[in-house]
């Protein structure tokens, strides 16, 4: 019984733990694999003495290094809970802690747990080096340093090691160095003798003179105020503050000052078992309420991530597979950036002029208090994919300068070298990817595209993009409008590369824009018309059709000898085009009276998925 009773806790927050990362795992495995490729750890003396040039430098380091561990996200939040079981395990050690007071210090962790799952966008322009691990081992190293504390077993010997670790510690750890100078100075009892005030006046003058002195004499490009912050996350992106996601980091404050407090042997002494285990059940129920109101659970959100995971795996079908998926939240009108990963994965297959309106539109905002841009979330991406590479490399340069530089930056750095026949850059990109842990198979696949230029026309990826990236790629402006970019520059381009010349042919189309449709349309009739059972894809017969039926008596664009009907009379149009087209017709005169607000929703369930629905009634959508 006597051992029942003493493995009943140890099991029972073991339990709570392993749920933490179960559920963590099942909703955030994406997102986590995401986070690894936005991060870098090099195991080179530059790298370290580039994370050191900041205060925290150390720490940021270490979490950089345990990031990586995402690739595999099983791997990283099992190393993950492990972290925050030791955690417990020495806050329980360094204060005393027994019976349900044990338990208490699961707030930590889920405090931890809320820092890391309530990030959402912050992924992409969050500038802490390593930042979902730092607040982890942060935590952990303050817990630890107030163990060595305890550990001396000369109390004046301890002073020394407060003065030394409050004075080294800063640099290594930033402000999180605060932490373990507070746990150092946390009292056993209210009345304390000479040492312990000894120990609260010495923590309070390193508190207060350390940061300052450090940044002033040792880090002239760190403000002095903001020595209190060095190596916390910063939620502050240009005028706008979002306070909001400081919250988890309160709670985590919270939850060691309650600890603290428990400790002290008269509270202890007072609260019996009988009503300490209800205190520890409400606040632990409040942590937990705490955690699922911070968890970031934008549907969308989630669903950019999974699809530029299933883009960089070239795996084109759980694009598509996600744009439609219902089983990660609430259905929502899909971004701009999911509706352009869902039409270059149609375009990579060859069916988006089949398919591209048969899945949902639209121009829904990223829940975030800030204004998102599409060149931050998928736009280096598409700019690749799209033969762009220019656009492609000063994004990703952008980005490695503002918010540091990551795996997913050097790889596309890597790649569009290749293209761009920059040998040398490439190879520059590539040897230091091949220091890494988790892609030195990556990199050791292009080192020889390096040296063997001709591999890359057999590459999967690559063979579709050389020959778009052969025509006019100029650095101009896009002024971070990826979509509006490519959709001007492709509709008014020319080009001989079938698949070049689709791409001209399909934003002429989403641009609604007549006299560019016509010619791009003719030219592609004349590269495929005379391919074995060739046939038109339905949404280029549509705007033809549309287009002709909208004039019929004008001019062709098409064929200037002929008119539009005529030309109607010579195309092959299918009969479900026709017919599709006189329903259409016939069902608005029908809806005479409505706003175009109610014919969106009167057309959308049988013609939503119609060029004629998105001529019409798709207007003013917002691109990015």
């Amino acid at each position: 019984m006597k051992i029942i009773k003493k493995i009943f806790l140890p099991c029972m927050l073991a339990v709570a733990l392993a749920i933490m990362g179960w559920l963590i795992l099942r909703t955030e495995s994406d997102v986590l694999y995401r986070l690894q490729e936005l991060s870098l750890w090099l195991p080179s003396r530059y790298f370290f003495h580039i994370s050191n040039f900041y205060p925290g430098g150390m720490l940021t380091w270490a979490a950089a290094f345990m990031t990586q561990f995402f690739f595999h996200p099983w791997l990283g939040v099992l190393l993950l809970i492990i972290t925050w079981a030791a955690i417990m395990a020495l806050l329980c050690w360094l204060f005393r802690l027994q019976g349900p007071w044990r338990v208490l210090t699961l707030l930590v962790p889920l405090a931890l747990m809320a820092c890391l799952v309530q990030t959402g966008y912050w992924i992409y322009y969050m500038k802490l080096q390593g930042h979902p691990w730092v607040p982890t081992l942060g935590v952990l190293f303050a817990v630890m340093a107030g163990c060595i504390y305890r550990l001396i077993p000369d109390r004046r010997l301890r002073l020394v090691w407060l003065a030394i670790y409050g004075i080294l510690g800063y640099p290594a750890m930033g402000a999180w160095s605060i932490l373990g100078i507070g746990l150092m100075m946390v009292p056993k009892k209210l009345r304390m003798d000479h040492i312990e005030t000894a120990a609260v006046a010495l923590g309070l003058v390193l508190i207060m003179i350390v940061p300052p002195i450090m940044v002033r004499q040792f880090y002239g490009q760190v403000q002095v105020d903001t020595a209190y912050l060095a190596a916390m996350p910063s939620f502050q992106y240009g005028q706008v503050d979002c306070g909001q996601y400081r919250w988890s980091y309160y709670a985590l404050a919270f939850a060691f000052a309650i600890i603290a407090i428990v400790s002290r042997d008269q509270v202890a002494a007072k609260l019996k078992p009988a009503l300490a285990w209800p205190i520890v059940a409400i606040l632990l129920v409040l942590g937990c309420i705490g955690v699922n109101l911070r968890w970031e659970r934008d549907t969308n959100f989630r669903k950019e991530v999974v699809m530029t995971n299933a883009i960089h795996r070239l795996d084109w079908e759980e694009v598509l597979r996600t744009m439609l998926r219902q089983d990660m939240g609430e259905q929502m009108p899909p971004t701009r950036a999911m509706v352009m990963m869902k039409n270059l994965a149609l375009f990579r297959l060859g069916r988006i002029g089949d398919e591209m309106f048969r899945y949902p539109e639209g121009a829904e905002q990223q829940h975030a208090p800030w204004t998102i841009r599409l060149t931050q979330v998928g736009g280096k991406m598409l700019y690749y994919h799209y033969g762009k590479e220019g656009f492609c490399y000063r994004w990703c340069m952008e980005d490695g300068v503002e918010f540091g530089w990551s795996v997913d930056v050097l790889k596309y750095m890597a790649k569009t070298s290749l293209i761009t026949h920059d040998w040398k850059v490439a190879k520059k990109y590539i040897d230091m990817l091949s220091q890494t842990i988790y892609h030195r198979d990556w990199a050791k696949k292009y080192a020889a595209y390096v040296e063997h230029p001709e591999l890359m026309a057999e590459d999967e990826e690559m063979k579709p993009i050389i020959p778009m990236a052969e025509f006019t790629d100029r650095l101009d402006g896009d002024n971070t409008l990826v979509e509006l970019y490519l959709l001007k520059t492709f509709s008014s381009g020319h080009g001989a590369d079938p698949g070049y010349q689709e791409m001209t042919l399909v934003c002429s189309l989403i641009m609604k824009d007549i006299d560019l449709f016509w010619p791009r349309f003719r030219q592609y009739l004349d590269m495929h018309q005379h391919e074995p059972g060739f046939r038109v894809p339905r949404y280029y017969q549509e705007a033809a059709y549309l287009y002709s039926m909208l004039e019929p008596q004008r001019e062709s664009a098409l064929w200037p000898s002929l008119t539009n009907a005529e030309v109607l009379a010579k195309l092959p149009f299918d009969e479900s085009v026709k017919q599709t087209y006189s329903n259409f017709m016939t069902f608005n005169a029908q809806c005479g009276s409505m706003t175009d607000e109610q014919k969106k929703v009167a057309f959308l369930p049988q013609y939503g998925d119609t060029f004629y629905y998105f001529y019409f009634l798709r207007r003013n959508q917002k691109t990015n």
